[in-house]
């Protein structure tokens, strides 16, 4: 697309699109779609960002270094600037700065023999660590590339020799492709890469240590670009240039990737709206699902995000269909592929190769009732692509849909007990099971959710979160605490899109907006801290009634929402997961040796509750600090963990030990946050974090 000096102009999107859609039809008008609530400004909190890092030396590589020629050396640590530099054997490298954790410095040739390594901030140095040049170390065998198809696993077990101690030796794979896994226990690389990565490239470093050799290597992954639905056109376009975006209308017409057989070629259409000035760095992409019988897709727009609203008039909760519609009705033996996300991820592949100013580490999507259900599929399922789910009345287990609904969604995906076909061998009914997807899968495990539901709400009942999977037996909120999966739920005695009568509606706000400036700026590309069974929860219930309500299969223990008090889910009557708990996304240090992040309780401007029973308003904290919470390390770029392994942790005066979990995920238990920054620290090696205290 053409560029602008980094500012969009209405001259310069005009020419850009009218190249792309061969055509301008000129404006029409303008279709509302009701948006996310507004966020206030986000407020530093009490006592402001944290404090610069202590200054830390934590590993060198290559070590040992080659001799006798110049040589790249990588340091990894904390506390790094700008203006740092690696000082080998008293003299100063010319240094690049790359993170608060790493540095990279070029060496001429050295003798054979020790150096003495450290990094320098101003007047100040790290603790030296010692070099070694022209040792013996291992070798990394790797292939120069790895070629795979869209939709197709490709598996590549790596190999060292000349390895030192073959049972010290670790092997560490970074820059891995959205989607891809490493298995260190077996030591094979996957990836399985869906259709919108084909074309794309990525190099993959291998880092291996035998306890006394350290050495690097690096492959590329190629994805061949061997499904290619047609691109959307543009068919119309309008400049709002008082709300500060232009509205682009697109068609989407499908091919038998995109749609069954026997509807394939025909078109659906879509919307997207682009700001018309865009920073250096890019702006956030928000992918917007409808609800239920929506007739056009919403066309409101933003001046500081692109957003994208995809179509699903045929109601298929954003899943898709059976393959043999509309010829035959779905019947046993059957496949219900996932169609109509196909189509939404086809949009937003479209919006990222044509659109440089969309942030592809930034895109996130929203949606309430059918796209609240929506966009916790989506975001779970093909997590890879999102950084972030905004989900509110939204079904998360499938087969615990309401009767009507469940009948209605039959006739696109085959009855529950037919269990047509989803995608690998699962029932598409299963598959839209998402305690399941996080029982299963990293990807839906490494994503972060904020959830609405209303206990009041007769259409989508509170049962969606509160209620038993018949497949895992977890509820959603369960499997979420459980499983330490990123999350901020709020609920309260609203109905379906109606406000609680008593706290109104966004009354949990405050100053939460990750993706567009909270200090817990969540990206696609940077680790996070999971927060769960935080001593500042309220108690959601456990799905059982509370004697004000009958039970009904539709309604579930839902009262009247003008009346204050009368729900019979039991309970708290509102409340929240995981409030108050932020991190500073800034402060992330990801390194192989080390993973750390500043993290702090948000007691900020806010309201008392409003009566007895309910919860306080805003970053009003009512609870005495500091509370007790489990930190999860979720969405990890280099600290992976081998099941089994020792990670030593320090946080203040605090320090442990943990054990990595069958996933390789830790937990810390109870971490004391008050509304000071402090920082957790999470080490290999147990004796450097006991040696600090």
């Amino acid at each position: 697309m053409l560029s602008c000096s980094g500012l969009v102009s209405r001259a310069c999107l005009t020419v850009a699109w009218l190249a792309l859609a061969g055509c301008y039809s000129g404006p029409s008008g303008a279709i509302d779609e009701q948006s996310p609530p507004s966020r206030p400004p986000v407020g530093d909190g009490p006592l402001g960002g944290p404090q610069l890092a202590p200054l830390e030396l934590d590993a060198l590589s290559p070590d040992p270094a080659p001799g006798g020629v110049e040589f790249d050396l990588h340091v990894t640590g904390a506390g790094f600037t700008t203006s740092s530099v690696v000082v080998f054997a008293g003299r100063e490298l010319p240094t690049t700065f790359v993170s608060g954790g790493e540095l990279h410095a070029r060496s001429g040739p050295r003798k054979r023999g020790d150096y003495e390594v450290v990094v320098r901030r101003g007047d100040e140095e790290s603790r030296p660590l010692t070099l070694a040049v022209d040792r013996s170390a291992p070798r990394i065998l790797v292939p120069a590339e790895v070629g795979v198809d869209e939709d197709t696993e490709v598996g590549l077990v790596i190999d060292v020799v000349d390895v030192a101690d073959p049972k010290a030796l670790r092997i560490h794979l970074l820059g891995l492709p959205p989607g891809a896994t490493w298995d260190e226990s077996t030591r094979t690389f996957r990836f399985t890469p869906d259709f919108t990565q084909g074309g794309d490239r990525w190099t993959v470093t291998v880092l291996a240590n035998d306890g006394e050799s350290r050495v690097e290597t690096a492959f590329d992954v190629v994805v061949r670009d061997t499904i290619q639905p047609p691109w959307p056109e543009v068919v119309d376009t309008e400049f709002l240039d008082a709300s500060g975006y232009v509205r682009y209308t697109l068609s989407q017409k499908t091919d038998d990737y995109l749609d069954s057989p026997g509807y394939a070629g025909r078109e659906f259409v879509a919307k997207v709206m682009v700001p018309l000035e865009v920073p250096p760095e890019g702006v956030p992409v928000r992918i917007g699902l409808h609800g239920f019988a929506t007739a056009n897709p919403g066309g409101t727009g933003s001046a500081n995000e692109i957003r994208i609203s995809p179509h699903d008039p045929d109601n298929t909760y954003w899943w898709g269909y059976a393959s043999s519609l509309p010829e035959a009705e779905p019947a046993a033996g059957g496949a219900a592929p996932d169609y109509t996300m196909r189509r939404v991820l086809h949009l937003v592949e479209y919006v990222l190769r044509h659109h440089p100013e969309a942030d592809p580490q930034r895109v996130y999507v929203y949606g309430s009732s059918m796209g609240g259900a929506g966009a916790m599929l989506l975001g779970l399922l093909r997590g890879r692509h999102f950084a972030y789910v905004d989900a509110r009345l939204g079904q998360a287990i499938a087969r615990n849909h309401r009767p009507s609904r469940i009948t209605q969604l039959s006739g696109w995906w085959g009855a529950p007990e037919l269990d047509l076909d989803g995608g690998g061998g699962l029932s598409a009914w299963d598959h839209m099971d998402l305690t399941r997807a996080l029982a299963e899968s990293s990807e839906a495990r490494d994503q972060f959710l904020f959830l609405k539901h209303g206990k009041d709400d007769p259409t989508i009942h509170f049962g969606a979160t509160v209620l038993p999977s018949p497949r895992t037996g977890e509820s959603f909120y369960e499997a979420l605490q459980s499983r330490g999966v990123g999350h901020f739920a709020i609920w309260d005695e609203g109905g379906h899109g109606v406000a609680d009568p008593v706290l109104g509606d966004s009354w949990w706000a405050g100053s939460w907006a990750p993706i567009s400036g909270d200090e817990a700026t969540l990206r696609r590309d940077r680790a996070f801290p999971a927060f769960s069974y935080s001593s500042l929860d309220d108690d959601p219930g456990v799905g059982a009634g509370n004697g004000k309500q009958d039970w009904s299969a539709n309604a579930g223990f839902a009262g009247e929402v003008a009346v204050a008090g009368d729900t019979g889910w039991d309970g708290a009557i509102a409340g929240a997961l995981g409030r108050f708990l932020r991190w500073d996304g800034a402060s992330v240090v990801d390194t192989v040796d080390r993973l750390q992040f500043a993290l702090r309780v948000h007691a900020g401007e806010g309201a008392d509750p409003p009566a007895p029973g309910y919860p306080s308003e805003g970053d009003r904290v009512m609870a005495e600090l500091p509370a007790f919470v489990d930190v999860t390390p979720r969405r990890t770029q280099a600290f992976r963990c081998r099941p089994g392994e020792r990670i030593a942790w320090s946080f203040g005066q605090d320090h442990g030990e943990v054990v990595a979990g069958p996933d390789g995920s830790v937990t810390i238990p109870a971490l004391p946050l008050t509304d000071t920054w402090t920082t957790l620290v999470l080490r290999r090696t147990v004796t450097v974090i006991a040696a600090s205290h």
